[in-house]
């Protein structure tokens, strides 16, 4: 969704937040695909997406977390490459600007 300022705003609320070092409930806000914010009764401004988490995982800035680009294992390289990496991450953000609009 488009705010007035011309941004994507999108705000994830009521998830259970997983970082590096605790998950704990919380609300994830995006603006123009960078997190802003993370925590509870954000102050964010008006025309955001909301997506309801409850009772979801959510990762920020977990894309792909299990990619091996090339490694080598019992002398096979991985066909997985960086140009093809970014392009399937590239897709999956594309894929979830048509959901929440």
């Amino acid at each position: 969704m488009l705010a007035n300022s011309g941004s994507v705003r999108i705000l994830i609320k009521g998830g259970k937040v997983v970082n590096d070092d605790c998950t704990h409930e919380a609300d994830v806000y995006i603006e123009n695909g960078i997190i802003q914010q993370v925590g509870r009764e954000l102050m964010i401004p008006g025309g955001a997406k909301v997506i309801d988490a409850t009772g979801k995982l959510v990762i920020p800035g977990g894309i792909d977390t299990s990619t091996h680009f090339h490694q080598t294992f019992m002398n096979a390289t991985c066909v997985d490459d960086f140009y093809h990496g970014t392009k399937l991450v590239h897709y999956f953000l594309k894929q979830l600007e048509k959901k929440t609009q």
